[in-house]
Order: structure tokens, then C-alpha cells, then sequence
């Protein structure tokens, strides 16, 4: 599979008063490294649930997302084997309110990027969207 987008949440900022917020950056990694602790244990979803107090996302939208997650695992645990863990690659601030951390979920032949973008309001932060694929060629700068 050369390019899987399993999901992609794009919101308007009409939402994001429905959003509970994080109170710092620690918070935020802090959350991001659960769901990913699940997603390494091969349980995206118990992750993924984590997340939905601060998305900026209507419920339905995020229930079609796991959906269509659902419908595609059993094809990706076929063509990558199993899930063996997760690794933290980078995170990445712009300016003072801009926020992405990255993780792979490692799989036996392959790996999932996963991108989780914060930003923090006037409340405090919250997970403006987030995104997963396999595009190994896009996490290398050349």
C-alpha cells in the first residue's frame, strides 16, 4: 500500500468552543503518549476514545473515523503484520501556539505515521486535528 490515509479530521473553528482544553503543552504530550501506549498494544481505538474531549470534532464525524478504521485493519494487519510498538519521532512547536507531535506505530514490516496537532486558545490547548499514513519517503528532508 503506497499511501494509506486512514483519516483525516479538518474542523472549522466554529467547534472548538465543544472542546475541552488541555492546561499546557505537557498535558498535550502527555495525552498523545497514552493513545499512542494503546495504539502500540494494537488497540487504536481504546487510543483513539482518548482523544474525543479534545477534538474540536463532532461525535459523528469521529465515529465515521473509527468506522472506517475498523473496516480497514484487518487489511493492514495482512499486509504489515502485527503491531510490535510505538516510537516518538519528533515534536515540533511554531511559535507559541502551534503544536505537532509525531509518532510510528511499528508494525512487523511496516509503520503508520501518526501526526497530532494542538493549538492553544484563549482556554487553553486543544487537538485541532490529527492524522495518520504510511509515507515513509515524507519523514525524510532531501
Amino acid at each position: 500500500m503506497k499511501n494509506i490515509l486512514l483519516f483525516i479530521f479538518l474542523v472549522s473553528i466554529a467547534n472548538i468552543t465543544h472542546a475541552d482544553t488541555l492546561k499546557n503543552k505537557h498535558q498535550a504530550k502527555k495525552l498523545v503518549e497514552s493513545v499512542m501506549q494503546h495504539i502500540g498494544k494494537g488497540n487504536v481505538e481504546k487510543g483513539l476514545n482518548l482523544t474525543k474531549p479534545y477534538l474540536i470534532i463532532p461525535l459523528h464525524e469521529f465515529d465515521g473515523v473509527l468506522n472506517s478504521l475498523r473496516m480497514q485493519a484487518p487489511m493492514m494487519n495482512q499486509r504489515f503484520g502485527k503491531t510490535i510498538g510505538v516510537e516518538l519521532l519528533k515534536t515540533e512547536e511554531v511559535g507559541k501556539s502551534l503544536m505537532l507531535i509525531m509518532y510510528i506505530q511499528k508494525f512487523e514490516k511496516h509503520l503508520m505515521r501518526w501526526r497530532f496537532y494542538f493549538y492553544k486558545g484563549q482556554k487553553g490547548w486543544v487537538l485541532n486535528t490529527f492524522k495518520t499514513d504510511d509515507r515513509i519517503k515524507e519523514m525524510f528532508s532531501y
